[in-house]
């Protein structure tokens, strides 16, 4: 399933591999200064810049040591030095039209996860819409990582580590309410998560860029015992390209177990 995009060069903004871990501050791009283009730009445009974006980005990870490799990832990577989420900050969201056409909601669900846009090689971007009061199950991201920016509304996301060898027994490491729209990123690295909508009231909508596509992840729900358990899933679309799916093509549920 890719839609369909006009893929053009893009000049790739990103971390020097060759001196980087000598002093990566040095590389922190300066909106002001160093001439990186910070002016926002449409949805459209996001999805036409990112494949290059990703494939120069990919090439020059493969480039690298294994230690500037962990560098990248630990202390780069979703932060204001990374290319890919300084597009993605871009993107301007206050401009409803930008995403509405996508927001579809389903009282039945906790939340929908609506497919904006994919290459199905380096990136997927989904519109995920929060029913009040409603959570995501914890789950893990088997990918470079996860960017997510806040459309409507607000956002709790709680961050979780493991400390066993069997993973089913998670630590909360951080609680936060989300109310602005600047990107955050959650990898592997920095632990699981799970996202909600804390409103009791009021929906949500949150934009989430996943590199690269995956359709399996692991989660964590509780069992008749209250303890957590680990399963494998995969995610399912409520829509695509802003077109809701028939219930012959659609899950129960956002994720569908199907290991335990």
């Amino acid at each position: 399933m890719s839609s369909p995009t006009s893929i053009f060069s893009y000049d790739l903004a990103s971390w020097d591999i060759n001196s980087s871990s000598k002093n990566p501050s040095s590389h922190r791009p300066s909106f002001t200064n160093d001439g990186t283009d910070s002016s926002p730009i449409t949805l459209n445009q996001l999805i036409q810049k990112l494949p290059p974006l990703l494939h120069s980005q990919n090439t020059k990870l493969q480039q690298m040591s294994i230690q500037e490799r962990i560098h990248f990832d630990t202390t780069i990577r979703g932060t204001d030095a990374d290319a890919v989420n300084q597009l993605f900050g871009r993107l301007d969201l206050a401009k409803e039209e930008c995403w509405k056409k996508y927001a579809m909601f389903d009282t039945s669900k906790n939340y929908t996860r609506n497919l904006i846009a994919t290459d199905d090689e380096t990136f997927t971007l989904l519109l995920l819409c929060w029913n009040a009061g409603r959570e995501s199950p914890i789950h893990d991201h088997p990918c470079d990582g996860c960017w997510v920016r806040l459309c409507q509304g607000r956002v709790r996301e709680t961050r979780y580590e493991s400390n066993d060898e069997t993973d089913n027994t998670l630590e909360v490491t951080s609680d936060v309410i989300l109310e602005d729209d600047a990107p955050t990123f959650i990898n592997d690295i920095k632990g699981y998560h799970k996202v909600g909508n804390p409103d009791p009231t009021l929906p949500a909508v949150t934009l989430h860029l996943y590199c690269p596509p995956f359709q399996r992840c692991k989660i964590w729900m509780k069992d008749c015992n209250n303890n957590l358990k680990a399963s494998n899933a995969c995610m399912c679309y409520y829509s695509e390209y802003g077109v809701r799916l028939g219930d012959d093509k659609k899950c129960e549920d956002l994720f569908e177990v199907v290991t335990i």
